[in-house]
């Protein structure tokens, strides 16, 4: 019995201390500039995710995130660079992007 106990703590360490796919970091920077832009997002070109390190002051990991996202904006495509530290922090099993 202790050893399971043992082995899910060491497993919750592993999975909780990774950083997010990049697969995971877009999923999570599309979510944050849709729901800031209030539109939907076409695609995100360019996408690359570097640096990872845990984050110090709070949950989660900051990474540097760069590429462009393209918004619908009223039928209109709007590409929006980024170029920005993110913190990328799970919340209720999924990655979410924090500007701050």
């Amino acid at each position: 019995m202790k050893a399971w106990i043992f082995a899910a703590a060491a497993l919750c360490l592993t999975s909780c201390s990774s950083k997010p796919s990049e697969a995971e970091a877009r999923q999570a920077l599309a979510d944050l500039m849709a729901q800031s832009a209030s539109a939907p997002v076409i695609t995100i070109e360019g996408f690359t995710l570097t640096g990872c390190k845990k984050a110090d002051d709070t949950d989660g990991h900051r990474c540097d995130t760069r590429g462009t996202v393209v918004l619908d904006m009223a039928g209109n495509r709007v590409p929006l660079p980024v170029g920005k530290n993110l913190r990328y922090a799970k919340v209720d099993g999924t990655w979410r992007a924090y500007a701050q």
